[in-house]
């Protein structure tokens, strides 16, 4: 019963994603779209069927683990204004600050707890504990952040886009693994360099020695 449950959330999330595709992908002119130099009379039903997420994901300890089918990986999806992330959240695991600059994502819960929250322009923060068989939105190009706070029990999620290709933005990365100058990084967090050279030390050793 469980599972015909999560089949029917499902088709409701895709059919979500649908609604709001045209406002992040290019309009098609064609019923799909078809790969260039490929005779659409000779397609089956195997290009419309992505097999990536047999076997789940798997998750080390205090990390996540995801699996996605973005036009990418789901070259059937172009056009269409959908994608499709699994995710595993073990105990402890953190998904950073990031943006999706081109898709809203819906987060649907299978199992599990998940701390999730994001940002408006005015600097509020809309935070939520989701449990299973909840669903939570995140509008395109908000930052947000995700973490698995339980200390026990793993979380699985799936995440819909309205977007074939949204795009992620992590903004630690982004802002510290980025070259952007120590000191435009200690005027803008009011911190001294020896802050910023610690932040930036997980992507990369700056050899400048410009911190302070």
């Amino acid at each position: 019963m469980a599972s015909i449950g999560h089949a029917t959330l499902l088709f409701c999330v895709l059919l979500f994603t649908v609604s709001g595709a045209r406002a992040s992908d290019p309009e098609l002119t064609k019923e799909f779209s078809v790969p260039p130099g490929v005779d659409a009379s000779q397609l089956n039903g195997n290009y419309f069927t992505y097999t990536g997420f047999r076997g789940g994901v798997s998750t080390a300890p205090g990390e996540t683990g995801s699996k996605k089918a973005t036009v990418t990986e789901f070259p059937a999806l172009d056009g269409l204004g959908i994608s499709f992330f699994l995710m595993s959240f073990a105990p402890g695991g953190v998904l950073p600050p990031h943006l999706h600059p081109r898709g809203s994502k819906l987060i649907y819960m299978i199992q599990g707890t998940l701390t999730v929250g994001f940002m408006d322009s005015n600097h509020k923060l809309y935070n939520s504990t989701l449990e299973e068989g909840d669903l939570y939105v995140v509008p395109r190009a908000l930052v947000h952040y995700m973490a698995n706070l339980d200390g026990d029990k793993v979380t699985k999620v799936i995440f819909a886009f309205s977007s074939s290709n949204p795009g992620s933005i992590r903004l630690p990365e982004n802002l510290f693994g980025s070259n952007i100058p120590a000191k435009v990084l200690k005027k803008s967090f009011g911190v001294s360099g020896k802050v910023i050279e610690e932040l930036e030390a997980p992507f990369y050793k700056n050899t400048t020695g410009d911190y302070h």
